[in-house]
């Protein structure tokens, strides 16, 4: 299966504070997310310098959807391999940065890699302003598979910065002395205290692949962890016709839109049938999406529900349509058959074949079609219903059939059928005839 890939094209950077922060979580809490589609502009994926915040290095970041290897939530995480000079992680909004306590991810790195995590703070005296300390600790993960990676408990290395510029602003004297590097909780407390801030946690800084999953934030009164997935997608079944004669053709339509109702561009749906009497669907036969459309033709001989399901892919979760009923109508055949009597046989088959099947034959007149005779068919479909008497004339006959189990009611090609050969002739009478 094709990995899916995503490029991120605009840079998702630490947040300014001017644009408010979240609430702690008040219990702790799993929400999923699909792709990027975050619920809220609090809590996202973040872009950011390894030398600096805004320091980005010219680039685009493939996001790859993967799926398995132990994901620490759900099914899939996000693998970025990236040239070196940017992290990619998470970042996250807060009211409070003294009620933080947990801000982190989930990290896997079989060669290891290096990172970077930023804090940014408000404190009392520059709120209401664009003026943020913003503090940045350098990471490192060894080798290896999945592990908890938290950084509220860092010491970091602090600069006076506005939000807006990016530029440093220079110190006022009514500034409280700060040091040069603390942890989040030493540095607040020489500041005045509490403040709003944010988290942004990256890896990737030395060009080493990746992947993150279970982003992280919250404190005593609660943790969210945002479970990284896949795109939901919704899978839907048209048929050509709602019944089939035995030996055409049924058309079966497949759409394959993802959950935002866009369509899939490539993919596989798989086509599942039911036939009559069975008791589960089984598979027919795959065909490839290309645009969101798969198409297939088949040919039933019974009544069976179809329909199509999608397996899933690294990048989008699976999905069955509901299903389509195919009626189907035996195919019937009448010919003309001399009988070593002199007499007519009129025989046929019906397909499906099926035994004890009652066909009879029928003369049609204007008033209503008149019943000549019946037989049952053999274990192969096959029946011979005797003409006794032509009336002196030609006349046009049909044979039908009942419904059966899985199949409709049918009627054959209309007949033409005379005298026997070298019987006496007469003025045979109109088929429209309404005296006969």
């Amino acid at each position: 299966m094709r990995r899916a890939v995503v490029l991120v094209i605009g840079a998702v950077v630490a947040a300014v504070m001017s644009v408010g922060a979240a609430s702690p979580a008040s219990a702790d809490t799993t929400v999923v997310v699909r792709g990027f589609a975050f619920p809220d502009a609090y809590n996202s994926l973040a872009i950011v310098g390894c030398a600096g915040l805004y320091d980005r290095v010219p680039e685009p970041i493939p996001t790859f959807l993967s799926r398995g290897d132990g994901a620490p939530a759900g099914e899939r995480s996000l693998k970025y391999d990236l040239a070196g000079g940017n992290a990619v992680g998470s970042q996250h909004r807060v009211a409070s940065l003294a009620a933080t306590t947990v801000a982190g991810l989930s990290l896997a790195a079989p060669s290891g890699t290096t990172g970077v995590a930023y804090v940014g703070y408000q404190p009392p005296a520059d709120r209401d302003s664009d003026r943020i300390w913003v503090g940045r600790a350098e990471l490192s993960a060894a080798p290896g598979g999945w592990r908890p990676v938290d950084v509220t408990g860092l010491t970091y290395t602090w600069s006076h910065v506005d939000a807006v510029t990016h530029a440093p602003v220079p110190p006022r004297a009514t500034d409280l002395p700060a040091p040069g590097s603390a942890t989040v909780t030493d540095f607040m407390a020489t500041q005045g205290g509490d403040g709003q801030g944010f988290y942004a946690i990256g890896f990737g800084c030395d060009g080493n692949p990746f992947k993150i999953d279970a982003l992280r934030i919250g404190g005593p009164a609660g943790v969210t962890t945002y479970d990284l997935e896949g795109y939901t997608s919704v899978t839907d079944i048209a048929a050509s016709g709602p019944s089939v004669v035995v030996g055409d053709a049924v058309r079966l339509d497949g759409t394959l839109l993802s959950g935002s109702g866009a369509p899939v561009p490539e993919g596989l749906l798989v086509l599942e049938a039911q036939p009559f009497g069975a008791k589960a669907f089984s598979p027919v036969e795959g065909s490839e999406v290309r645009g969101g459309h798969a198409t297939l033709t088949v040919q039933p001989t019974t009544r069976t529900l179809y329909r199509w399901r999608f397996l899933g892919s690294s990048s989008t979760d699976a999905s069955t349509s509901a299903p389509v009923v195919v009626d189907v109508t035996p195919l019937v055949t009448a010919d003309r058959l001399a009988d070593r009597d002199g007499g007519v046989l009129v025989t046929g088959t019906m397909t499906p074949a099926k035994a004890g099947v009652v066909a009879t034959l029928w003369r049609l007149t204007a008033k209503r079609p008149v019943q000549v005779g019946s037989a049952r068919t053999d274990a192969d479909g096959r029946y011979a219903i005797p003409v006794a008497d032509t009336l002196g004339g030609t006349w046009r006959y049909v044979v039908t059939v009942p419904a059966t189990a899985g199949n409709l009611a049918a009627t054959s090609p209309a007949l033409s059928i005379g005298p026997p050969p070298g019987s006496p002739t007469t003025s045979a009478p109109s088929p429209t005839d309404t005296t006969r």
